[in-house]
């Protein structure tokens, strides 16, 4: 993952992209709101759209109740899991 150093310049917060083996600074600066957005862009691989109207439809087309429930649980378990990483 790409390094950067934190550089305030007359109370004003940077960043700037630094590179240990070389030991040398890229020229760019960078806002705060800037590496937040390079850094998503470098980390985050995939994008997933969820409609959950769209899903609770697909869950109500399965034929069989056991079946549905079986879904529904997990869905409710993956929630769960979710809102405790936050």
């Amino acid at each position: 993952m790409t390094k950067y150093h934190k550089v305030t310049i007359n109370g004003e917060v940077l960043y700037r992209e630094f590179d240990p083996s070389t030991g040398y600074y890229e020229n760019e600066m960078l806002s705060q709101e800037d590496l937040i957005e390079r850094i998503f862009e470098e980390v985050v691989e995939s994008e997933i759209e969820i409609d959950e109207v769209e899903i609770q439809r697909a869950i109500h087309c399965i034929p069989s109740l056991i079946h549905r429930e079986m879904i529904q649980n997990y869905l409710t378990y993956l929630e769960t899991v979710v809102e405790s990483l936050e």
